[in-house]
């Protein structure tokens, strides 16, 4: 499989996962080429089994999404710094597809005892705005574990200072029938967090 077959499925697989419908047109936007191009490579794809269509829209087979790897981190994302972007970086360039999951509001108020910086919305938007990040979504109020079994990465990415202990969620996620690695990334800035600089101003 080349290189633009898996930047195809893994357009794809984006727009599915950001509740969208992966069109020839669609998919084109998404890879910046022509729609007819981008149709015959579809098109391919779905006789190899790779992709499946009903009624023009595309989804991944089993096969298709085995020949991915999807990269998932999660955070606050309230303030993008530094910091930040060598976390996104890094683990973009584990895999094919990075996901990332902001907190939700609540989240954030439960764990910081005050209002967000901005809301879970605008927060989500200003990632996807990115061009490592291909979805950016709102995690689940109730627990991680629900928005890794609706993305099912093939590896959990961890802030060097997350609190997420590797083992736990190797055990959940193996419980709940999905298949990860967890990775430990570093920072070349660890003094480097929101909490510091909020409390510059």
């Amino acid at each position: 499989m080349t290189r633009e077959d898996r930047r195809a499925l893994s357009a794809v697989f984006s727009i599915n996962l950001a509740g969208g419908t992966a069109t020839p047109g669609s998919v084109a936007h998404r890879l910046g080429s022509g729609e007819g191009e981008t149709e015959s490579k579809l098109a391919k794809l779905a006789r190899s089994g790779q992709l499946r269509s009903a009624g023009g829209a595309y989804k991944l087979t089993p096969s298709g999404r085995e020949s991915i790897r999807v990269v998932f981190i999660g955070g606050g994302f309230e303030v993008i710094h530094s910091g930040h972007l060598y976390t996104i970086e890094k683990a973009r360039s584990l895999g094919e597809v990075l996901v990332v999951a902001v907190a939700t509001d609540d989240t954030i108020r439960k764990r910081k005892k005050r209002e967000p910086v901005s809301t879970q919305d605008e927060r989500a938007k200003l990632l996807s705005s990115l061009r490592q990040v291909d979805v950016a979504i709102v995690g689940s109020e109730k627990d991680i574990y629900e928005t890794l079994e609706k993305v099912k990465p093939d590896i959990v990415a961890l802030g060097y200072d997350q609190y997420h202990a590797e083992t736990d969620i190797l055990k959940e996620a193996k419980e709940r029938g999905i298949r990860l690695k967890v990775v430990r990334l570093d920072s070349p800035e660890p003094g480097l967090k929101t909490s510091t600089i909020l409390s510059a101003y």
